[in-house]
């Protein structure tokens, strides 16, 4: 059998439509080629490539007039931390932005949505909802901890003298006017309940619900985005959650904390920590996957109470 001729460049090793194909001059008879395959009306991919979503979205959303990309698809383009059966999905949620019917085609979840300009944006040449809108359409999808935990991603901001620092993608005053601009929406009271745990400063899924866990053992709020300082006003840790009446740091060390740099980082702060009268709690993977987020919340009491702190107050 003869091999397909090579694509030009400016489509090759990723999807395309029909229209790109033409403007590219490739025959029309070369869509129907064995390397190809159809995932949806109007659209071609080479077998075996892994296609990045802001380019599927970006190819969806031009074959499909008048969408925009929402709910579960927004998040993703938005980096939002979503549960793993809702991130290992392959659809693409789109709408028409004037609420007419669904769009309907393979690959596409289809939703009828009246959105206004101003809940509606650009990102990377794709049209979706915004930080805050994406947001509360998520409230009929996740469960409430997943829903506070993309609050806190949306609202995060953090700006430190080492490591990533982080511009928020809307505030907690956005989400609640979205909250009050739709009160009939499905999932609203969801809404309102996650805004209430919803905090600035959480920059990731586990620290969010190793601090909900935190809450439902009635400890003392902490604090986020806190730097211990020496006397003298060095930095020496930028704790997680932080307890400053009783000096105790909790941390949640994830994946990237398993080299053996990292490690030596994480002796060495633990180390200032104690040096000037802090007790640090580490917290894991493995400590959540043995005894969930509960445990981990009942160490931190525990140091708590030895640091002084009386569960009646």
């Amino acid at each position: 059998m003869r091999k397909p001729a090579a694509l030009p460049f400016d489509i090759q090793g990723r999807s395309f439509t029909l229209s790109q194909q033409r403007d590219a001059g490739v025959p029309e008879h070369r869509a129907w080629a064995s390397d190809l395959l159809v995932p949806s009306r109007g659209i071609r991919v080479p077998w075996g490539q892994t296609q990045d979503i802001r380019h599927t979205a970006r190819v969806l959303t031009s074959v499909c007039e008048g969408t925009v990309c929402v709910r579960e698809t927004a998040a993703k383009l938005w980096l939002c931390p979503l549960p793993l059966t809702t991130q290992r999905s392959f659809l693409v949620h789109l709408s028409r932005r004037d609420g007419t019917h669904r769009p309907q085609r393979r690959g596409v979840r289809g939703h009828r949505m009246v959105l206004p300009d101003a809940d509606v944006c650009e990102l990377d040449g794709v049209q979706l909802t915004t930080p805050a809108r994406t947001w509360l359409d998520l409230a009929n999808v996740l469960p409430l901890e997943d829903l506070v935990a993309a609050a806190d991603h949306f609202v995060c901001s953090q700006t430190r003298s080492f490591g990533h620092n982080r511009t928020a993608l809307c505030s907690l005053a956005d989400l609640a006017a979205q909250i009050e601009a739709n009160a009939g929406q499905r999932g609203i009271r969801k809404a309102r309940a996650a805004l209430e745990l919803a905090r600035v400063g959480a920059d990731s899924v586990p620290e969010t619900k190793l601090r909900l866990a935190l809450g439902r053992a009635f400890l003392p709020e902490p604090v986020l985005s806190y730097v211990v300082c020496t006397p003298e006003g060095r930095e020496i840790a930028w704790p997680d959650l932080a307890f400053r009446e009783f000096r105790v740091a909790a941390h949640y060390d994830g994946g990237h904390h398993l080299t053996a740099e990292q490690k030596e980082s994480d002796i060495r702060r633990d180390e200032a920590l104690a040096e000037n009268g802090w007790t640090s709690i580490t917290v894991t993977a493995q400590h959540i996957r043995s005894g969930g987020y509960d445990a981990a919340a009942r160490r931190v009491r525990d140091a708590l109470i030895r640091k002084g702190w009386s569960p009646r107050g």
